[in-house]
């Protein structure tokens, strides 16, 4: 399956994590080594965009990325390392949990 492939220079990444599940409403889920922010790329090791980032949960230290993919997402994704460009995960910060 061919996904939309970044068209930038050789550019550092960040892991994000293992790829742990395809949900039934058509996410991927990823066991995720940090929490990303909402809204950043995810993309697989040879810089294709998998998706954005559109929920983050679990636990602190190792919390789970939902990942909202551009295409559908092949079988063989489960397993696979993703990563984040360096630099390029700031995204929409969640105004959740703030203080007013």
């Amino acid at each position: 399956m061919c996904y939309e492939r970044r068209s930038s220079a050789v550019e550092a990444m960040k892991r994000l994590g293992v790829v742990d599940n395809l949900s039934h409403n058509g996410s991927v889920l990823i066991r995720a080594d940090f929490a990303p922010d909402k809204g950043a790329q995810v993309l697989d090791r040879r810089k294709n965009t998998i998706g954005k980032v559109w929920r983050v949960f679990g636990p602190v230290k190792r919390p789970f990325a939902a990942v909202r993919p551009s295409q559908k997402p092949p079988l063989s994704l489960v397993g696979s390392e993703v990563y984040l460009e360096e630099g390029k995960h700031a995204g929409k910060r969640s105004k959740e949990g703030r203080r007013s």
